[in-house]
């Protein structure tokens, strides 16, 4: 393949791809600048691509559209979305940022109601309802190791009973027990957590030799070798 027959933009993407895998890859020798530039960037373009997003799916329907509308309800709405989002820029005053309090109030308060809703409808339910369906089937043996996994792991992090006390009751020694049989299935489910994030790093490792490869097989050899 000759390079000069692709497409000038396919080209420049290739090279800049190819010069910034590299650039990654420079860490193995060590922190120096090529690599510290290079997260620059990629943090530059995340922070980018962040604030088109933002802006194209909420703050021009969101805000600005509704206000250049003719709908009044529209309009009032976005005034009322504009006010506590203009309170939060007074936190870059240390004399105004008393404003932004009750807009940051908001935030948390939506943000954690989200994240408890988020954990129970999204977590504590479907493992709720996946072990309960698995007593459905005929593999009992499983249904039993997951619904004690799932129960051990939950009263290991309940902080109702004291582990230091003195003189532990019948009751205190067995859910310490179960604690113990729930931070085995904890540290089972990290270990297989990790291996998972390890297999994914390993898949993108491959999947960049495979593109320098590529680059130097298809662009760089039929040029070099030409006749």
């Amino acid at each position: 393949m000759n390079p000069f027959e692709i497409p000038l933009v396919d080209l420049v993407g290739v090279l800049i791809g190819f010069s910034f895998t590299f650039f990654v890859f420079s860490y193995v020798w060590g922190d120096n600048a090529i690599f510290r530039w290079t997260i620059h960037i990629f943090i530059g373009v995340a922070a980018g691509y962040a604030l088109v997003v933002t802006t194209y799916n909420v703050i021009l329907p969101h805000l600005i559209f509704p206000l250049l509308s003719d709908n009044r309800s529209e309009k009032i709405l976005a005034v009322i979305y504009l006010i506590p989002s203009a309170l939060v820029l007074t936190k870059l005053s240390p004399r105004m940022s008393k404003l932004g309090n009750v807009s940051m109030a908001i935030l948390v308060g939506v943000g954690a109601a989200a994240a408890v809703g988020g954990a129970v409808i999204g977590t504590v339910t479907p493992q709720m309802a996946a072990t309960i369906n698995l007593f459905e089937t005929q593999n009992i043996l499983d249904a039993t190791v997951i619904l004690v996994g799932t129960l051990a792991t939950m009263i290991y992090f309940q902080f109702s009973v004291s582990k230091n006390a003195d003189s532990p009751t019948p009751r205190t020694q067995i859910l310490t027990w179960i604690g113990y049989i729930g931070q085995v299935f904890i540290a089972i489910t990290f270990g297989a957590l990790f291996a998972g994030v390890y297999y994914a790093a390993l898949t993108a490792l491959i999947e960049r030799f495979s593109f320098l490869w590529s680059f130097v097989r298809d662009l760089l050899l039929p040029t070099i070798f030409a006749p």
